[in-house]
């Protein structure tokens, strides 16, 4: 959950070496003290613009509980995909966050399950992220993703490590990170900001 009022954006890019680049951009801004708003936007870039992709806005809650050890929040959105046609989209998660001390440095740990539901004629989709962070010191942060995803089209399973580097607290976050499946590996830059 975004704290009210405060911003969170997040950009990406991937190219793997098949020579495909994607891009995405992310969103959250707390709407209020229980109520996230985010939006999440993936997208094709190889041929220098945009080619297929998808897109979403979201609300997030929390879930409410006795135990202050752990967060769980769910969501709800829509969307649809684009490119070469536009199929409409609902999506619903479950997300499970907490903090945790490691070797006296703060870490995180994040749990994100989502179903993509077409509704049209595509494929539904489940989404299964896992991240894992642990903060070195004021300028740099290490984090292990796992993505899993699985539809009747596909199934991938994506090993993301990557290194956070802020300069200082009122500069972005720089990550630099690879990823690895099966079949290809890649490598991502992104940028990070707070406000």
């Amino acid at each position: 959950m975004r704290e009210a009022g405060t911003v969170f954006l997040a950009f990406s890019t991937v190219y793997d070496d098949t020579g495909t680049l994607d891009g995405s951009a992310y969103l959250e801004y707390g709407l209020r003290p229980k109520l996230t708003l985010g939006a999440k936007l993936d997208v094709d870039m190889t041929k220098g613009r945009m080619g297929d992709g998808t897109a979403f806005v979201f609300l997030r809650r929390p879930i409410d509980r006795w135990d202050t050890a752990y967060q769980l929040a769910y969501e709800l959105g829509f969307g649809t995909t684009f490119g070469d046609g536009a199929d409409p989209l609902l999506r619903s998660g479950l997300s499970y966050g907490r903090g945790f001390t490691l070797w006296d440095r703060n870490g995180w740990l994040a749990v994100d399950a989502a179903i993509e539901w077409a509704l049209d004629n595509g494929p539904n989709t489940a989404k299964l992220d896992t991240t894992l962070g642990l903060t070195l010191n004021d300028r740099f942060q290490v984090m292990m993703q796992v993505f899993v995803t699985n539809s009747s089209a596909f199934s991938n399973t994506t090993l993301a490590p990557s290194v956070i580097w802020q300069p200082n607290a009122k500069t972005p976050s720089y990550q630099l990170g690879v990823e690895v499946d099966d079949d290809t590996w890649a490598v991502k830059l992104g940028l990070w900001r707070s406000f």
